[in-house]
């Protein structure tokens, strides 16, 4: 195998990048670090930067904040402004207040679409670092056939991508995984490899590891990165029995599809954590007004997220999925308190998420802001600070079971969590 033909290997064994060590120990109950109660991780980004006034942090119209048309509503002890025109959102709250919490005012610092993407996924400022999804997937779930399943446009994986699969917007990854839905090669027929000619293919990528091993990889980076692609490859040919989970070719995966299939993959122990994207154009420059309807958009999607954990059979006797699976929605900033001259919204480094499901200490909200929309210190760890994006990602890394601490270097606000 010459350099090329290895890493062009490398890449396809890297687009399905994951696949498991093969001894599974169910549920990763036993076998794995987690802490207490290991938890799944439906991750739910609302990317392009959402403006929390229109649900999450109700605000009142002044010369400071302008705000849609609506007003606040309790749902027990959280409050949420809602209005007729906006309907799901309110469907929503009165089903599934009780398991959600809203934290609040947390500060990302930045107001660079990619830079604070990576601040709310990861906890961190680097992007080689691993997000909520690829950390939990890797401490409770690395023996799972696909542990961080990817079905939106962005995660980042860092040391655990190996353990991690994008689906790919229009679900290509049952091209490698099926020979019926390969990409037409010009071939009469599939190549479907025979068991022989399988094993063949697997000596000669082993031997040319062990070749690489022995001239420049046999320690440290250089290393666990051959490891890493023996390990997909292995990965790869796990998958293969449960690969009907992931439907066909050209599948669109607009929300409700993504929602159908995260749960088809964690419910069969598929994967521990995934990570979904409303796919909506957040981002309201102009035309502020449309943060309306991509309101009502995602949170049809979450009612249903949550409707599908709340039917589904849990991990024991006598439970649903809700009770062994928390939801983050999220988004990497919000839009700033005033509407600009084209009636839009500018970027806001201040934002607000939804938690929600097992473990979650719901019914409330969490942190806060001032009227004009700064961040409100809080406790964190004992100390009066801002709520940055970093305590945020610990608490939800401790409510799935998590040692944030092995993970992020800072305070952990797990208030949310019970």
């Amino acid at each position: 195998m010459n350099r090329r033909d290895f890493f062009k290997l490398g890449g396809a064994a890297g687009a399905l990048a994951a696949l498991a060590p093969l001894v599974k120990s169910k549920h990763g109950v036993a076998g794995t670090r987690a802490t207490k109660s290991p938890r799944r991780l439906v991750l739910v980004m609302a990317q392009g930067g959402w403006d929390t006034t229109y649900a999450l942090d109700p605000k009142v119209q002044s010369a400071k904040v302008d705000v849609p048309v609506g007003a606040v509503q309790q749902f027990g002890n959280l409050d949420v402004f809602t209005d007729a025109s906006r309907p799901n959102v309110t469907a929503f709250f009165t089903k599934y207040a009780p398991q959600t919490a809203i934290v609040r005012g947390i500060s990302v610092a930045s107001v660079a679409h990619r830079e604070c993407v990576k601040r709310m996924a990861t906890g961190t400022r680097e992007e080689t670092n691993p997000d909520m999804g690829a950390i939990v997937a890797h401490d409770l779930g690395n023996d799972l056939p696909l542990p961080y399943l990817i079905l939106g446009d962005t995660a980042f994986t860092g040391q655990y991508a190996v353990s991690a699969g994008r689906v790919g917007a229009t679900n290509q990854i049952i091209a490698l995984l099926d020979p019926n839905q390969a990409y037409p090669t010009g071939q009469a027929n599939p190549f479907d490899p025979s068991d022989a000619e399988d094993a063949l293919l697997h000596r000669y990528a082993q031997a040319s590891v062990d070749r690489a091993k022995a001239t420049r990889g046999a320690a440290g980076y250089n290393r666990r990165r051959l490891d890493d692609f023996v390990e997909a490859i292995d990965r790869g040919e796990a998958l293969k029995p449960v690969r009907a989970g992931f439907g066909t070719r050209g599948r669109t995966l607009l929300l409700d599809s993504q929602v159908n299939l995260a749960l088809d993959a964690l419910q069969q122990d598929i994967s521990r954590a995934v990570m979904l994207n409303t796919r909506l154009a957040w981002d309201t420059h102009t035309q502020n007004d449309d943060q309306a309807g991509f309101h009502e958009s995602t949170f049809a999607g979450l009612t249903s997220l949550m409707d599908q954990l709340a039917a589904r059979d849990g991990w024991r006797a006598g439970t649903k999925m809700i009770d062994d699976t928390v939801v983050v929605c999220f988004s990497e900033f919000s839009r700033t308190p005033k509407l600009n001259a084209n009636m839009g919204k500018d970027h806001w480094p201040v934002t607000s998420a939804l938690v929600m499901g097992a473990g979650i200490a719901g019914g409330r909200a969490y942190g806060q802001t001032t009227d004009d929309m700064q961040a409100t210190p809080i406790n964190v760890g004992g100390t009066q600070t801002n709520l940055m994006s970093q305590h945020f990602v610990g608490g939800v890394l401790a409510a799935c079971g998590v040692d944030a601490s092995s993970h992020l270097q800072s305070e952990v606000f797990d208030a949310f969590v019970a």
